[in-house]
C-alpha cells in the first residue's frame, strides 16, 4: 500500500504536537504518522513481519479471532491508511479478541471506542510500556477509529464523521 491512499482530508493532528523520541514515531512528509515499533503486554515488539510491507515498511502484526477463525493480521503502519494483509476477511462488524502473534497475550482494554459496539486496546510505543505513549485500536472489524497518544498528547485521532 503506498501513501497515496493515505485519506489526509480525515486526518487530524494539532501543528504543536511533536513525536517523542522514545515512542520512535516517524513523521513523513511532516504529515503522515508511522508507528516503527508497538509492543504488546509482554514487550514484544509487533512490528515485526518485515514479509508483508506497506510502502516499503513493515506493519503491526496481531492475532485476531472472531471465535471460529484466528490469524494474523498486518495493519499498515501509517496511521489513516486502512490497508491490511494476513488475514483479513471477516465480516464487517465482527467482535474480535486482538492478541500478541508472539505470546498470545491479549491486548489490555484502554476504554469504550466511539463507534459504540467495540472497546479500544492498547499498544504500546515503548519497550518500557509507558502509558503515555500508546496506539488505542477497536476490536470491531471495520471501526477506523485509532488514536495514537504520545506523552500524553493526542498526536492525531482518525475520526468517522
Amino acid at each position: 500500500m503506498v501513501k497515496s491512499k493515505i485519506d489526509r482530508d480525515r486526518l487530524h493532528r494539532p501543528t504543536e504536537a511533536k513525536a517523542s523520541p522514545d515512542s520512535q514515531i516517524r513523521e513523513v512528509d511532516e504529515v503522515v504518522i508511522q508507528v516503527t515499533q508497538a509492543f504488546c503486554p509482554n514487550g514484544h515488539n509487533l512490528v515485526c513481519n518485515f514479509k508483508l510491507l506497506f510502502d516499503g515498511e513493515p506493519g503491526i502484526s496481531l492475532w485476531v479471532s472472531d471465535g471460529e477463525r484466528e490469524g494474523e493480521v498486518v495493519l499498515s503502519p501509517f496511521h489513516g491508511d486502512h490497508s491490511r494483509q494476513g488475514l483479513s476477511d471477516f465480516d464487517p462488524g465482527s467482535k474480535l479478541t486482538i492478541s500478541c502473534p508472539i505470546c498470545r497475550h491479549q491486548l489490555p482494554r484502554l476504554s469504550k471506542c466511539s463507534c459504540e459496539r467495540g472497546e479500544l486496546f492498547t499498544l504500546y510505543l515503548t519497550p518500557t510500556l509507558d502509558d503515555s505513549h500508546v496506539v488505542a485500536l477497536c476490536d470491531i472489524w471495520g471501526c477506523h477509529r485509532s488514536k495514537v497518544f504520545d506523552q500524553a498528547q493526542l498526536l492525531s485521532a482518525y475520526m468517522d464523521q
